[in-house]
């Protein structure tokens, strides 16, 4: 397994209104399966706009299909920058985010 940070910044000519707030509800709900799944560890908003998810998955090729797939990408709302971590210590609540399968 990978871990990765994902920085979301929105784009300057992002959908307002409506628009964004069915982009919004569809991103959380889309965050929730892989919350659910236990490959996020955490994510939320960020200062500025925009966001941070903690991703564990098998390859970058994944995380690039989580980014494709993520109605606030796909509304034109946010792009990722990805960086991917070693995880070198977690407390102890977390470790099973860490346990290899």
């Amino acid at each position: 397994m990978k871990y990765y940070i994902l920085i979301g910044n929105f784009k300057p000519d992002r959908p307002e209104g409506p628009a964004f707030k069915a982009a919004l509800d569809a991103h959380h709900a889309y965050n929730q399966k892989f919350l659910d799944s236990g490959d996020i560890l955490t994510c939320g908003p960020k200062p500025g706009g925009g966001g941070i998810v903690v991703l564990r998955a098998e390859s970058r090729e994944a995380v690039d299909t989580y980014i494709a797939g993520d109605p606030f990408v796909q509304a034109g709302v946010q792009e990722y920058t990805v960086t991917e971590f070693n995880v070198f210590a977690i407390q102890d609540y977390a470790k099973d985010w860490t346990a290899e399968a």
